[in-house]
């Protein structure tokens, strides 16, 4: 499902990836990059060892991510090593899926206005497709997948959902997957569809 259907005139693409965790933002990410051709940039990939090390050294829990001193002092950290890695490649004329929650930045509005006019100078444009999921189905990937960052969210999972909101929706036009266990089309197909508009957009512009 897309909210958004004005052409674009860039010739090349920033896709976000977004959702909360345990929403299959990685798996769709993965999809999505295998579809377009698209590089694929997931900020766990890219940070995860040297976040895990930084709140060591930080006399934190390398595996919590809801803690104040990851928070404050890493997660900006993170965002920044990620979105340059997404500038770089957007100089070159590379277009890119970067995969991350995006929770605090894509209802930002000035956040979104400001990432918008840099990708417009480099010639790109900015899509953010936001793998929606409702608590139980969250709940069962992250058992499922057994890492160790999740730990905390599933000890305290009441305290957990009481800190979020499902009903979160990025500002502006973006793309909407659903990925609950109930929904009715499977992951890879919506994917598949929001790949295709993609795909015919910014061809169209590069032609």
């Amino acid at each position: 499902m897309s909210t958004g259907s004005e052409p674009s005139r860039h010739a090349i693409a920033l896709v976000l990836v977004a959702g909360y965790a345990g929403s299959g933002k990685s798996e769709a990410g993965k999809m999505m990059s295998q579809a377009t051709g698209w590089p694929l940039l997931d900020k766990d990939t890219l940070t995860r060892p040297l976040t895990e090390a930084l709140l060591s050294h930080l006399n934190g829990d390398p595996d919590d991510r809801q803690s104040s001193v990851y928070a404050e002092r890493v997660r900006p950290l993170e965002y920044e090593s990620l979105m340059k890695a997404c500038w770089e490649n957007l100089e070159c004329g590379v277009p890119v899926v970067a995969v991350a929650p995006f929770l605090t930045e894509v209802v930002d509005e000035q956040w979104a206005t400001r990432t918008r006019r840099h990708c417009s100078r480099l010639g790109a444009g900015l899509e953010v497709v936001w793998v929606d999921s409702d608590a139980s189905s969250m709940r069962e990937r992250l058992t499922s997948r057994n890492a160790a960052r999740d730990t905390w969210k599933l000890a305290h999972w009441r305290r957990y959902l009481a800190a979020i909101s499902l009903d979160r929706r990025p500002v502006g036009e973006f793309h909407l997957v659903d990925n609950r266990v109930t929904a009715m089309t499977p992951l890879a197909e919506q994917v598949e569809s929001v790949a295709l508009i993609l795909s015919g957009r910014y061809d169209e512009a590069l032609t």
